[in-house]
């Protein structure tokens, strides 16, 4: 492999959208505000950081949290900056090509688990696990019908840490290839299996990424090969096997032959977990679900909402026992995703919480229905005080009660947060919660915690930073030293901040050359930099015509004229997360709608053409997007390919759940915009932006 290669642009890129596209939605729920503020100028940082890999990168030794397991036991994410990810997918999409032929041979016969798209440009790494899962479900069933109702079933002890580096890097390059690239690979390695001040190993990959779910998969391509060889029904979902026979002996056989090809390579097979025993039934042959990370709510689609009493019954179906416990976590994380604010499911998950913290991110969704509710503040507080030792459901409860705390429940816990945020053994996970919470209490007036955000990491620094007081704004707050940090991420998340504020880095005293690249980057795309403003380039024509696939017409600034600025950072934002999260590109290209309807208008105005309407009313107040655009004014009567489709996004718009929680007319939970949707949308809004600059082409 050449590094030349490895390291390219294109290469970068590709790793970049597969990341942004990835479906580990519980590691992208801590990273998504940093890569929307990075996809603002992804190009020029990409860029960046490809020189920088010619020469003087260098590996940052990630953190790491865990996560609660049924078992009782945690499971470890690791926390890697921005760019490590971009690298080791990168790294990833190389051994992907490498490895590609050779695994499709045993994917969906024997394996399938973290199963590839055709390594191409393809912007989707892996596939849906939905699908392989269910695929893989059938394949056991389909075993046991046959008669095969004797099963081994192994599992593997800390599979992701006990990865050799030197096996890994020898399967992808048997022969030994470019030396000097693999030894660089093993480096990068090295320190993403290192956390926090340890001393570098040569096993183990880090836990999160959708990179390392594929690298890890590389590994058992030879156990694969040679159970599929051996002729055994053996099917694997990362590293859940099972193998089916029609007597114990045989299942004894394989199983011993299992026990050897894994210890060749390193991996240790969990004791407590291997069993051989005859399913009666088919349920006892699918067994249960794998240690798989949790199916959290599909990124943009919050799925169908159901009735109050609908979701009660569903959710009391997936409990046993007296007092209730978890029998069934995918209907009860089903029913958690898509339920509306209920008194008896509430209690039911109040009672539940403490019993399960593995489900802490299901409970957490559905808990934020509800904006006060003095129960939930009692069960959380209650919980502290009887004490639970989870950090990462510590963390998680730490956010609920800064949203929903009452001033007497914030003076009650403010000491126990500020212990936890100087905890020498607390996780990042855990500070954040703790931090979160802390400036609530400060917002209240009760303490003053803000400028110790400066002793905090750089992931920290940059999660809390949308929730900073004003104060902290201004030319001596906090602003200006994470403008300076040698960790870009406080700087890229200031950006949007700083857009609202209509501030720039000279307010702060600052100079360009003070801020790191990435954050001039994105500094230049949003216009707080304004060098890249002073040219004729028209860069919204630029974006309309590639997003939209409309005539490439620079005349966007005789629409908008004085706004254009304002206008373009808008869309910027909006183009920058098109990919990366839907519900949010909808929301801002529906504010450069609003923008561009009121443009336009006061374009028609100027040149005494029909179809003008009111932009204020009597009182001087900017009148809403919606009415300005109801189909009995004489705006959308004159022009109504251009205002159906602005009603249609804004009607879509107005349904999403960050805009609000439930339907205004029929009271249904509101849901986040699916792919189809986003594609509907696009197609009547690129008919829209081109009857526009047409129309002005065709008066300018």
């Amino acid at each position: 492999m050449k590094y030349s290669r490895l390291i390219s642009f294109k290469n970068l890129e590709i790793a970049w959208r597969r990341i942004s596209t990835g479906r580990n939605l519980q590691y992208k729920k801590i990273f998504r505000p940093i890569y929307l503020a990075y996809e603002i100028a992804h190009t020029d940082n990409l860029r960046h950081l490809h020189q920088r890999l010619k020469g003087g990168w260098e590996p940052t030794s990630p953190k790491r949290i865990y996560v609660p397991k049924p078992s009782g036991l945690q499971r470890p994410l690791t926390l890697l900056p921005i760019e490590d990810q971009i690298v080791l997918q990168a790294v990833a999409n190389a051994f992907a090509m490498k490895l590609y032929e050779r695994r499709k041979l045993i994917e969906n016969k024997v394996v399938f688990s973290n199963l590839l798209n055709p390594p191409d440009n393809s912007i989707f790494f892996l596939k849906d696990w939905h699908k392989t899962y269910f695929d893989f479900q059938g394949r056991c069933e389909k075993y046991f019908v046959k008669g095969y109702r004797w099963i081994a079933h192994f599992d593997l002890a800390a599979f992701y840490d006990t990865i050799s580096h030197e096996l890994l890097i020898k399967l992808v390059s048997p022969r030994g290839g470019n030396q000097k690239t693999w030894e660089t690979v093993r480096s990068w390695f090295r320190c993403w299996s290192a956390v926090g001040n340890a001393l570098p190993i040569q096993h183990g990959i880090p836990q999160g990424p959708i990179a390392s779910d594929f690298i890890a998969e590389c590994l058992l391509i030879p156990l694969d090969e040679a159970l599929l060889k051996d002729g055994f029904r053996y099917v694997r979902y990362v590293d859940d096997i099972k193998i089916f026979t029609k007597s114990r002996i045989e299942a004894q056989k394989a199983a011993i032959r299992l026990e050897i090809l894994c210890r060749t390579l390193g991996l240790i097979p969990q004791g407590k977990k291997f069993a051989i025993s005859e399913a009666k039934t088919i349920d006892q042959a699918l067994g249960s679900m794998p240690s798989l990370a949790p199916p959290d709510q599909p990124e943009g689609d919050g799925g169908p909402s159901m009735e109050a009493e609908t979701a009660v019954e569903k959710f009391y179906q997936s409990l046993e026992g007296r007092p209730y416990q978890i029998k069934d976590k995918s209907l009860a994380r089903y029913v958690l995703y898509r339920a509306p604010k209920s008194q008896k499911l509430l209690a039911l998950v109040l009672r539940l919480l403490p019993r399960h913290p593995e489900h802490i991110d299901s409970f957490s969704h559905y808990l934020s229905n509800f904006k006060k509710n003095v129960g939930i503040e009692r069960s959380i507080i209650d919980i502290f005080n009887k004490g639970i030792p989870y950090r990462y459901v510590r963390g998680e409860l730490w956010h609920i009660l800064a949203r929903i705390g009452s001033v007497e429940s914030l003076k009650q816990m403010m000491p126990i947060a500020k212990a936890e945020l100087v905890d020498e053994n607390a996780c990042d996970y855990l500070k954040w919660g703790a931090f979160n919470f802390l400036l609530s209490c400060e917002r209240k007036n009760l303490l003053k915690i803000s400028k110790r955000i400066k002793s905090q990491g750089p992931l920290i620094q940059s999660l809390i930073i949308p929730k900073l007081p004003e104060k902290e704004f201004k030319k001596n707050g906090v602003v200006r030293t994470l403008l300076t940090s040698k960790d870009f991420e406080p700087g890229i998340m200031l950006a949007e901040q700083l857009v609202k504020r209509n501030l720039t880095h000279i307010d702060f005293g600052l100079k360009v050359r003070q801020l790191s690249p990435q954050v001039q980057n994105v500094f230049r795309e949003l216009g707080i930099i304004k060098r890249r403003y002073n040219t004729n380039v028209d860069q919204i024509a630029e974006i309309l015509a590639r997003r939209y696939e409309i005539p490439r017409i620079l005349k966007w600034k005789n629409v908008f004229k004085v706004e254009y600025v304002h206008t373009l950072q808008i869309l910027i934002q909006a183009d920058a997360v098109y990919f990366a999260s839907r519900s949010n590109w909808l929301q801002l290209q529906n504010s450069f709608n609003d923008a561009l309807l009121r443009a336009f208008i006061a374009f028609l105005i100027s040149n005494n053409l029909p179809g003008v309407i009111k932009l204020k009313d009597k009182h001087g107040k900017l009148i809403k997007f919606g009415v300005l655009l109801d189909s009995q004014k004489p705006f959308s009567k004159s022009y109504p390919k251009i205002a159906d489709p602005f009603r249609k996004a804004n009607q879509r718009r107005n349904k999403l759940p960050g805009s609000h929680p439930y339907d205004e007319k029929g009271g249904g939970k509101n849901t986040y915009l699916k792919l189809n949707d986003q594609i509907k949308l696009k197609g009547l809004l690129s008919v829209a932006y081109e009857k526009i600059i047409l129309f002005v082409d065709q008066y300018t």
